[in-house]
């Protein structure tokens, strides 16, 4: 039996080198604590590489999946509005509209549109 301490591998970062979780575990507390150390950082600009072609054509279908993603488009679009209702009024309606099945915004589109007269 050889008394011999076993040499841990590094890669050029300093590091254990290791590949699966079992090796990792087999390292010691301090060799753990440095890759944890090493991981839980900052990484600089000057440590990151440009997108390959395919990388880049991947993030950029992500960008236009993620744009379309949400609440789909009614008519032109919408836009949010601050309209100011008396407090006893709001609670009327949103109890109406409770009733009926209807979100606060149907039933101020539905009611617009019957002053209107378009209903």
């Amino acid at each position: 039996m050889s008394t011999r301490k076993k040499s841990i591998n590094r890669d050029e970062d300093g590091l254990p080198k290791f590949k699966t979780g079992e090796e990792f575990d087999a390292l010691s507390p301090q060799e753990k604590e440095k890759v944890w150390n090493y991981y839980d950082r900052l990484i600089r600009s000057s440590e990151l590489r440009d997108h390959t072609p395919e990388e880049a054509a991947i993030i950029a279908k992500q960008r236009r999946h993620h744009r379309k993603s949400g609440r789909p488009k009614v008519g032109k679009g919408a836009k949010m509005v601050a309209v100011t209702i008396e407090l006893g009024l709001l609670n009327q309606a949103d109890a109406f509209a409770k009733k009926h099945g209807m979100k606060r915004a149907e039933m101020v589109a539905k009611g617009l549109l019957s002053v209107m007269g378009e209903q």
